[in-house]
């Protein structure tokens, strides 16, 4: 099957959640068991409607915080302001579900085995999901780091009224609407991007993010076809679901993986978005980062030097984008996230329809399976590898 014929089954709209994204995980388990893989399905609880509970409940949480400012009750305004950062951090650094997981849905990680004799297990991943949504990476950005600022003035202006009635006094009208006004212009700007893309916004074929890294793993399920019987090298192709609600799909796979040192993932993100091939130096949330382990960086660097003719190109995500590289990394997994260069760091207008199938080069996608290939040829060479570059 030709590149051209995987992109066709691939690039649908397939938010979490979607009949659409049940159909392509089909097709990629009939794929890889007709490139000689052995698969499985890896279920786990996703959180489908979680961005659009979080951030509408956010929003009505705060206009209930405007109220009661307003209304001079400002010990409920005070608990509704120290109520919502601790949602937030929940929801998106601890991972919990407080409010997304009010709706939630087994979906499943599709994992493609091609067995090894005995050496390190090599896994390349790439999630398959797509979400639709207003803005993108850079507005969601730029919004939210307005929300620390909104939420100062919220608790600010709530511990000054508290202050201000032991006096006798209240919090002058026009400070409080200016309060309240400020601090829920970020929050509602982020409930449209987020809670409102799924449903108002023409849906996301998902071309960039990430059909192209996942028609570079099918391809390269071709050529592992062909590898002896007797490799040393497990490699599993491992396809994510729900990377676009938080990752969690990835979350949940790498927590079942051992930690023993002979495990080594490469993940993909936005693969065929330009000719050039790059690495992530780090991936987190935002108040914990993981690095990619230096060796594994170097091994990478000249195994592609070797292959393609050139190193990688170092680029660092900007802030407030993740890759499911993180959830490796953070359960201590050798782990490095491929991508392809860009300006800015990062593919603009993703979550869009305008994520088409022409913003995809071709043959990106196949220096990237070359690459990866190298990499299995490598590892197979030299089994030990794994250790090394997980600085053991």
């Amino acid at each position: 099957m030709t590149t051209e014929a995987l992109l066709d089954a691939i690039l649908v709209p397939r938010p979490n959640g979607s009949a659409a994204l049940e159909r392509v995980a089909s097709f990629l388990q009939q794929a890889l068991e007709a490139r000689g893989a052995g698969v499985e399905l890896h279920a786990f609880t996703a959180t489908p409607h979680g961005f659009q509970l979080v951030w509408g409940a956010l929003l009505l949480a705060m206009c209930a915080w405007a109220a009661a400012l307003l209304g001079r009750r400002y010990g409920l305004a005070l608990a509704i302001g120290l109520a919502v950062p601790l949602v937030l951090f929940a929801e998106f650094e601890l991972l919990l579900s407080p409010l997304s997981g009010l709706l939630p849905l087994t979906e499943h990680n599709v994992v493609g085995r091609y067995p090894g004799s005995g050496g390190p297990t090599l896994i390349f991943s790439a999630h398959y999901d797509t979400a639709t949504h207003f803005g993108d990476h850079f507005a969601w950005e730029r919004w939210g780091w307005r929300l620390a600022p909104a939420l100062g003035v919220a608790l600010g202006a709530s511990a000054a009224g508290l202050a201000l009635r032991r006096r006798g006094r209240a919090l002058p009208r026009a400070v409080a609407l200016a309060a309240a006004g400020v601090a829920l212009v970020p929050f509602s700007v982020m409930a449209w991007f987020q809670g409102a893309g799924p449903l108002l916004r023409e849906p996301s074929p998902g071309a960039v993010d990430n059909g192209g890294s996942v028609a570079a793993l099918l391809r390269l399920a071709d050529r592992l076809a062909e590898r002896p019987p007797n490799a040393p090298c497990e490699v599993r192709l491992v396809f994510l679901a729900a990377e676009e609600e938080r990752a969690l799909g990835s979350w949940r796979y790498a927590e079942e993986l051992p930690r023993d040192g002979r495990t080594v993932v490469v993940n993909l993100e936005s693969i065929g978005a330009s000719d050039e091939l790059a690495f992530a130096p780090e991936d987190g949330f935002d108040f914990r980062r993981f690095r990619s382990p230096a060796p594994l960086v170097a091994l990478v660097n000249e195994v592609a030097a070797a292959a393609l003719g050139r190193p990688l190109r170092e680029q660092a995500f900007p802030h407030g984008v993740l890759s499911d590289g993180r959830s490796f990394l953070a359960h201590g997994i050798p782990t490095l996230t491929l991508q392809s260069y860009v300006e800015g760091g990062f593919p603009p207008d993703l979550h869009s329809a305008g994520d088409a199938r022409t913003r995809l080069s071709l043959p990106a996608l196949e220096a990237t399976v070359d690459l990866l290939a190298a990499l299995v040829a490598r590892f197979d060479a030299e089994p030990g590898l794994a250790h090394r570059v997980a600085g053991e």
